[in-house]
Parts: C-alpha cells; structure tokens; sequence
C-alpha cells in the first residue's frame, strides 16, 4: 500500500513541475518573439478554487483579419479591475491563442 501511495505522490509532483516548466517556456519564447498589444477588459470574476484570484477576461480585435481574441487571466482578489481597462498581453504573432497577460494597469507595485 505504501510503495503505492509514494509512486502517486511522486507522479503528482512531476506532472505539476512539469506543468509549471511548460508555462515559465511558454512566457519565456513570448518575451522574446512575442508581439505586445492592449486588450480591454470585458469581465472580471471571482475564480472559485483558485484561492485569493479572480478571472479577467479582455478581448482584442486584430486589425488585419478584423478576429476577435477572448484573453483570460487571474489577478489577485485585492486588485480593483474596472470594465474597460487596458491590459497589456504578449501575443504569437503567428497564433494569438498562445499568449500571457502581463500588466493590468490598475495594478500598482504596493498591491503585487
């Protein structure tokens, strides 16, 4: 029983680091070839299980093919998020699926 538990707490651990290595090379390729642009914030949600986060969601219309992108990040609960406000996202310029939000601009430093 025990080898057994140990096994599943180990997979557990190395599918979680690998989770998290996956994200820090996502952020990484985009810092360096992404594209910045200025999303707007749509909607702002408390994100249930996520502890003390809530859900932005912000939208961005790509001027050369007029496509609309759904961006969605979590921000910490303090943090005031007004409707309509800019937030900066990093973008593939090839797919703007793939992207990370990097600055809500309601955010200042006292609050992070």
């Amino acid at each position: 029983m025990w080898p057994t538990i140990i096994v599943g707490v180990i997979a557990i651990f190395a599918i979680g680091i690998g989770l998290f290595l996956r994200v820090l090379i996502k952020n990484r390729w985009l810092k360096q070839y992404g594209t910045r642009i200025i999303a707007t914030v749509t909607d702002s949600v408390f994100a249930m299980g996520l502890g003390q986060s809530k859900m932005i969601v912000a939208e961005w219309t790509d001027p050369r093919t007029d496509t609309t992108y759904q961006f969605r990040g979590l921000v910490p609960s303090p943090v005031r998020v007004k409707l309509g406000e800019s937030v900066d996202v990093l973008i593939n310029p090839d797919n703007p699926k793939r992207y990370t939000i990097t600055s809500v601009a309601s955010i200042n430093w006292k609050t992070r």
